[in-house]
């Protein structure tokens, strides 16, 4: 969130379900940065949980992307006591895995990393199969904005990337939970579709939905949900192999 401030102007168009960007230049996508040293001195000091909770994450480029998008923490004066933070909230990061079938065990507000395979959320006649991508941005298509363009004629390439919320299911197609992509990012991948297994790395939520649960009969059927908060965004982890078989323990 904070580093896309720091971009120039993007346009955001949100629309039910899903939203558009339109990037002046090359799109913002996380990682930005390149430079590992950061995450590397977060890693330095070693031992079973800092090794275990990387391992979740299993590369770099995801590791650079806590870091970038506040997941790890802001900076601190001290930098014995930022990175100190930094390597608790990756532990407590990789503390709260959940698989899509145990999110019941979660309350509204609380941070969770989620492993499952992405559906089409859109009703059976309108089912699309590419849920997040980037497009070169046509100039004619003012349709996806309807405010005046801010930019004048263009000088360089602009791109529209575009997301829809989706689905998050066990390997099965069982145990649904909404994704919605407002304030999110997609990391280290140039498109998502149907299929795909993922991690997802939000805040649970519940909402009101006829396919929900009731804990009594006078309470409205609740379904979970995943969502960015006020002030981290919910990031969508790309392509993810099967979780390691340790990885539902508490590293606490």
């Amino acid at each position: 969130m904070a580093n896309m401030s720091l971009r120039r102007h993007v346009k955001v168009q949100p629309f039910p379900g899903g939203f558009r960007r339109l990037w002046p230049g090359a799109p913002y996508r996380l990682p930005q940065g390149r430079d590992t040293s950061l995450v590397r001195e977060v890693l330095s000091p070693g031992g079973a949980r800092l090794e275990r909770a990387a391992e979740l994450f299993g590369t770099f480029e995801l590791l650079m992307a806590l870091a970038e998008s506040g997941w790890l923490g802001p900076p601190r004066a001290s930098l014995r006591l930022s990175l100190a933070e930094s390597r608790e909230r990756l532990c407590k990061i990789a503390s709260q895995t959940k698989s899509v079938a145990n999110l019941h065990e979660c309350r509204p507000g609380d941070a969770v990393l989620v492993t499952g395979c992405v559906q089409s959320a859109q009703p059976s006649h309108a089912v699309k199969s590419v849920l997040w991508q980037w497009e070169p941005w046509l100039y004619n298509a003012e349709e996806f904005f309807t405010e005046e363009d801010p930019w004048p004629l263009p000088q360089g390439p602009r791109y529209v990337e575009t997301a829809y919320d989706f689905l998050l299911t066990d390997d099965t197609g069982a145990c649904p939970v909404r994704v919605c992509v407002d304030g999110a990012h997609l990391v280290a991948a140039a498109s998502l579709t149907a299929g795909t297994r993922i991690g997802v790395l939000g805040f649970f939520d519940q909402e009101a939905s006829i396919n929900g649960t009731r804990e009594n009969p006078r309470q409205a059927p609740l379904a979970p949900v995943l969502r960015s908060s006020s002030s981290l965004p919910l990031l969508v982890l790309g392509t993810r192999p099967r979780s390691p078989a340790h990885a539902d323990e508490d590293l606490g």
